[in-house]
């Protein structure tokens, strides 16, 4: 019985190892590589890839840059060249500028079409929508907001996904909640403002 007992235990001391040996290993597997994610020079822009910034090192020790471009065209020539890794898009955004073919007016539908054609056509991925919606200089809906990334980039950093979809499914950033965000920057400093959000729920 003393032999069984003691066999249990030593067996339970190895998978507490491997699981620590295995997080260890997932928290720095990205240390010393770098990330760069484009972004319009716009307040709400500028604070939620600043808050994919600080998750993105903060969880994986990757270096990452935030490139600020004037506007969506040089980012999006940009993104297309590989200079950049990731960045946001909106839904209704990126069916009017590809033209992208789909009947349905259900949300849903029309992401699914987006991320179907950038798959297909441009080798980018468009991760599950964050809870915001775009909004353009001239207040015109840009329909929801998605982080777009390259799928060379996901063969570099596999579990990126995973850990970028906490936002929107484990904890959905409203318009509400960016807007509170934004107005806080005003104030303090938006890198701040950012790291104090990711600490509040729980992502850091």
């Amino acid at each position: 019985m003393l032999n069984i007992r003691k066999q249990i235990w030593i067996a339970i001391f190895f998978l507490v190892a491997i699981a620590v040996t295995f997080s260890s290993f997932s928290a720095h597997a990205c240390v010393g590589r770098k990330l760069v994610i484009g972004s319009i020079e716009a307040d709400r822009p500028g604070m939620v890839n600043r808050i994919l910034s600080i998750l993105i090192h903060e969880r994986t020790g990757t270096t990452v840059e935030v490139k600020f471009f004037p506007n969506r065209d040089k980012l999006l020539a940009a993104m297309k060249k590989h200079k950049v890794n990731l960045y946001v898009d909106y839904v209704e955004s990126a069916i009017d500028r590809l033209k992208v073919e789909v009947s349905s007016t259900e949300e849903n539908e029309r992401f699914k079409a987006v991320k179907r054609r950038f798959d297909e056509e441009l080798n980018q991925i468009w991760l599950k929508p964050m809870g915001y919606s775009g909004i353009a200089p001239d207040g015109m809906a840009l329909g929801p907001a998605s982080i777009v990334v390259h799928k060379d980039t996901l063969k570099k950093f596999p579990a990126l996904p995973r850990l970028l979809e906490k936002i929107g499914t484990r904890v959905v950033l409203d318009d509400g909640r960016l807007d509170s965000l934004v107005s806080k920057a005003r104030s303090e400093k938006p890198a701040k403002v950012a790291r104090n959000y990711l600490k509040e729920v729980k992502l850091i």
